[in-house]
């Protein structure tokens, strides 16, 4: 009886039942959905966190960046004061590698690369020599005691210099054999260094003639104590060396963090292995069929460690080897060109290390993914000179941030979700129980008892519930997917950040495919947790109806009559009166509008000042962009066309475009002295047959012209922070911005490095005569010689680099109106710009055609318009970093430090313009709801006012006058105390405060207007 009585109740209520089955079904759903979502991305996040490796890449930017393989003296001189703990101090670094490298040695392994320390390393036996002029013999090897070039009983071409080697003569010679132009290998006279074999006291001769003169028998014999026997078995070590890498996270090293190495068989190192000091390594493929070894096998390997710094001087063969052990091979990488020679072995194995860095890099810090912006802003400003910060997140940021911020929202959504669940469930059982307390109570006199009364209540409640949470839970497992579908969409096409061409996006991007499968058990804990949720508050409901006892009622009555008022005067005089005596009443409204004023202007002010400094950033920022190789490493030695330079310097987006380019040259002296004095300096002759081939081979190893106009954008000093320079009177830098045809009396003007002054003795002021590679007719000569420029030295530089540099206008080769136009310096702006007409004529593009430009740095005109510059250089068809475009020119912007800290703004900016108009909203609907209340809770004297014959008029505007008084005083308390703490009001804040007084004013009329429109006595009898 009591189970159909309490479904017949149901049906009674048609229209209450279906409303809370949908508001019930829905935010079930919703929070169902919520859930899920919650869960999923958080799993999604924390699989990016097991997949992803963001790490810190730490170099040194040296003369040979980025040579993986040399000795840089200057780097170990950089890094003695280096605070190490800078990087381990930082919270979120979870490892620390630094770079620990050794020269090893395997048995049977041999090289091919282009890597080899000394390929053209070479002692052999030659003989028959002939002469063929200016100091070159033809000759023949006739024994082979080391070379990777030369071949037994082969022609060679021997630049002897000033050695004469005569015919039927045999000699044992060291040097180097190189390739020129012809099929011929060439040979040249060396001396052999290795500060090992020096500290001994060792000499070792470069001719030795070991001509026997012995009628019969052999013609030559090397002596067998020949100290060549020994230079001999030191280079086919060293040649055939390996570089042994010692770490303790293999994946956090470049090569396999950006997936250049990859384990191809076998494995990693282990956890135990790295704490074990297990003598494990991981080699190449081409050294494991050379080896002939496989995984699981052992190899024998060598260190050679010494206290000189240079692969040449890291071992001698008297000396031998400081370290060697057995090795088990547990893994097999790809084959790299540059990388077939290393060897791989966790730190704990124990091997020695040389105490001078081999390669670039410092090493490299494993950070958490989230924290890499954070990373690199606390340690970017530690990198001074020459050391250079990356940040390498495989991707990490990319796909991460869009969801971390997704997963915010739905947190806030869920989270309301849930609070709005518990509020409706709440009022269920308020509106479903608690408000039919009375057939409770007439339940009770008839003695169906406590029990039965809840069974009465809960069934038709349960039934509800249940049927809602069970609908909402089912279709939630349902749509999740779809959902999940749509949210990664969204994600997709979102980014916080554009890291297009940015420095900050030079990582290789790995994939992660989100698990769209959720565990249907999620879906029913959810909807039973919900369901028992709305059983409690329903049972809840059920007790408190048992605590009115029937008969016990407090009766309640009309209170002492006070002390009578009399009001002579309109409803203004009224309103006052009323405040006057509302007491704590009327201090509530005043104190609520000050508080929401306040609130106001902070909100106000938070907002406009983030606006400012987005605005302050963009304004003050200048961002720098320039061209490198597919890697991003190199800045120099690049091949970018003329043509394009052109036009992307008239885009309209870029200034202060630099360039340079380079031509090689032969030293030849001072032509005129800087006091006038005339010299006369014999010219570089071209000589006949093969010398000529030797003499441009030999210019072609040696050092270079560099045009520019502007040396400090150049890939010298494209690191540094500050270069010393000293210049003659008159002159600065800024000479070679000069444009073609601008210099005095036509004088080709140069910077040398001090290096070459003090070594050939040039003073500022002086001419130096430099030959190139190209050949003219010389009447004066009567001969064809080498090409000669005059150049005037009117500046000097600290170089940083191993090259002796001469730097001088870029307009010397160049004719710069090509793509500056007709200016003063080669700096700013271009004048035109394909917007305002520029175009490039047929004869100025078949110009341009010709050259390609070394290296290309420009500044942004307007930062503000990064991204538009960023949309033209994509469709442009530029290259970034590993992402190949039409243009295989690869441009890359020095963004990465603006993104980050744009980006954290923005993000306060996105939270605020979704939190802020939220708060609006709702402290407009609060405003709304307490003016309502604060008027609908004196009905009673709404009722006496006009039950004494007060007309609706008057009633209402002396109610509504008193909250207008009372909220416009409120807001101008909060105006005072903001003025006086923050000394503005902003309009923003203007616009606010006007809301509020406007939602105040709406739900004070609507309520006055709501009592006005009912009779006095239905007024009375209103229940709270």
């Amino acid at each position: 009886m009591i189970f159909r009585n309490s479904m017949l109740s149901i049906l009674r209520t048609k229209g209450k039942t279906a409303l809370f089955l949908l508001l019930i079904f829905a935010l079930t759903l919703s929070l169902c959905l919520g859930i899920s979502l919650w869960v999923s991305i958080e799993g999604f996040l924390e699989n990016l966190d097991n997949h992803y490796m963001t790490i810190g890449l730490i170099e040194y930017v040296g003369p040979d960046y980025p040579n993986d393989t040399v000795y840089d003296l200057s780097m170990t001189d950089a890094l003695k004061n280096f605070d190490f703990s800078l990087i381990t101090g930082f919270d979120d670094t979870i490892l620390w590698d630094g770079s620990s490298r050794a020269i090893g040695y395997i048995d049977g392994f041999y090289r091919t690369d282009s890597h080899i320390p000394n390929n053209g390393s070479s002692i052999l036996v030659v003989g028959s020599t002939i002469p063929s002029g200016d100091g070159f013999y033809n000759a023949i090897v006739y024994d082979v005691i080391y070379s990777n070039l030369a071949r037994k009983n082969t022609k060679i071409i021997i630049n002897a210099g000033d050695i004469e080697l005569q015919y039927g003569r045999y000699y044992l010679v060291y040097g180097n054999v190189y390739r020129a132009l012809s099929s011929y290998l060439y040979f040249s006279f060396d001396e052999y260094s290795n500060l090992m074999a020096k500290e001994k006291g060792i000499e070792v001769p470069y001719i030795l003639d070991i001509t026997t003169d012995a009628k019969t028998g052999p013609r030559y014999r090397v002596p067998d104590d020949s100290v060549l026997y020994k230079v001999a078995d030191t280079w086919k070590v060293i040649n055939n060396s390996v570089i042994v890498c010692a770490t303790d996270n293999l994946m956090s090293l470049f090569p396999f963090h950006q997936q250049e190495l990859y384990i191809r068989e076998g494995r990693e190192f282990t956890d135990e292995e790295y704490k074990n000091g297990s003598r494990v390594c991981i080699i190449s493929e081409t050294a494991a069929k050379r080896i002939g070894v496989g995984v699981g096998d052992k190899i024998n390997l060598s260190i050679a460690v010494s206290d000189y710094p240079g692969i040449e001087n890291s071992f001698w063969t008297e000396n031998g080897f400081q370290y060697s052990g057995e090795f088990t091979v547990v893994g097999i990488t790809n084959n790299t060109q540059d990388k077939d020679f290393y060897v791989f072995v966790p730190k704990s194995s124990g091997i020695p290390v040389s105490r001078y860095y081999i390669g670039y890099a410092v090493g490299q810090a494993v950070i958490k993914n989230q924290s890499a912006a954070e990373f690199y802003e606390y340690l970017e400003p530690y990198m001074t000179g020459k050391l250079n910060l990356t940040i390498y997140d495989q991707g990490y940021s990319a796909v991460a941030e869009p969801f971390g911020i997704i997963l915010r929202i739905i947190k806030i959504v869920t989270v309301v979700c849930a609070v709005m669940e518990i509020a409706m469930l709440a009022l269920f059982g308020f509106l479903f129980v608690y408000r039919q307390r009375e057939t409770s109570e007439i339940m009770l006199l008839l003695g169906t008892g406590k029990k039965r009364v809840c069974a009465y209540f809960l069934y038709s409640s349960g039934l509800i519930s249940l049927i809602a949470t069970l609908a909402g839970a089912v279709t939630g497992y349902y749509l999740h997917e779809r959902v999940i579908r749509f949210i990664t969409g969204i994600a997709g096409g979102y980014t916080t950040v554009d890291r297009r061409f940015s420095d900050g996006n030079l990582s290789v991007v790995k994939s992660l495919n989100f698990d769209l499968e959720m565990d249907p058990w999620l879906f029913v804990v959810a909807g039973f947790v919900i369901f028992v949720l709305a059983m409690l508050f329903c049972l809840a409901f059920t007790i408190l109806t048992f605590r009115n006892k029937p008969g016990q009622r407090k009766m309640s009555g009309p209170k002492r009559a006070g002390k009578t008022s009399r009001l002579r005067g309109g409803s203004i005089k009224y309103a006052m009166l009323s405040i006057l005596r509302g007491g704590a009443r009327s201090a509530i409204v005043p104190v609520v509008a000050a508080v929401v004023v306040f609130f106001f202007g902070q909100t106000a002010n938070t907002s406009n000042s983030y606006h400012k400094q987005l605005s302050e950033i963009y304004k003050n920022t200048t961002i720098t962009g320039y061209f490198t190789d597919i890697n991003g490493k190199q800045v120099g030695n690049l091949q970018v066309e003329a043509a394009n330079i052109n036009s992307l310097y008239h885009s309209g987006y870029i200034t202060d475009l630099s360039v340079s380019w380079d031509m090689k040259y032969y030293y030849l002296g001072i032509s005129r002295f800087a006091d006038g004095t005339e010299r006369e300096i014999e010219p570089l002759y071209v000589p006949q047959g093969f010398a000529a081939e030797t003499i441009r081979n030999h210019m072609q190893r040696g050092p270079s012209i560099v045009g520019t106009n502007d040396i400090r954008t150049v890939p010298e000093f494209f690191y540094s922070d500050n270069i010393i320079m000293e210049f003659i009177d008159g002159f600065d830098e800024s000479f070679l911005a000069k444009p073609t045809g601008d210099m005095p009396d036509n004088e080709v003007c140069c910077m040398i490095p001090t290096s070459l002054m003090k070594e050939k003795g040039i003073n500022l002021g002086d001419t130096i005569r430099v030959a190139t590679d190209e050949t003219v007719y010389s009447e004066k000569y009567g001969a064809e010689i080498f090409y000669e420029i005059d150049l005037k030295v009117v500046g000097c530089f600290e170089k940083q680099g191993s090259e002796d540099l001469i730097y001088v206008p870029l307009s010397m080769v160049f004719d710069t109106e090509r793509i500056w136009g007709k200016r003063d310096m080669l700096t700013g702006a271009p004048e035109e710009t394909f917007d305002t007409g520029y175009t490039a004529g047929p004869e100025q593009n078949g110009y341009l055609s010709r050259f390609t430009f070394k290296s290309a740095v420009f500044k942004l005109a307007d930062t503000g318009k990064l991204s538009e510059f960023k949309d033209y250089l994509e469709k442009a068809g530029y290259s970034q970093v590993n992402k190949i475009g039409n243009i295989r020119e690869f441009v890359v912007l020095r963004d990465q430090k603006f993104n980050n800290v744009v980006n954290n703004i923005n993000q306060q900016i996105r939270y605020l313009n979704v939190l802020y108009p939220c708060l609006y909203v709702l402290v407009g609907i609060i405003a709304v709801i307490i003016s309502y209340l604060m008027t609908a809770s004196r009905r009673m004297e709404f009722a006496v006012m006009r039950g004494l014959g007060t007309t609706k008029r008057q009633t209402f505007f002396s109610f509504f006058a008193e909250q207008v008084i009372l909220s416009a005083a409120g807001c101008v308390l909060g105006l005072i105390v903001w003025r006086l703490l923050a000394g503005t009001v902003i309009p923003m804040h203007r616009v606010l405060i006007t809301g509020f007084l406007v939602c105040y004013f709406t739900g004070s009329a609507v309520s006055v207007s709501i009592m006005n429109g009912r009779a006095v006595s239905e007024i009375l009898s209103d229940r709270d």
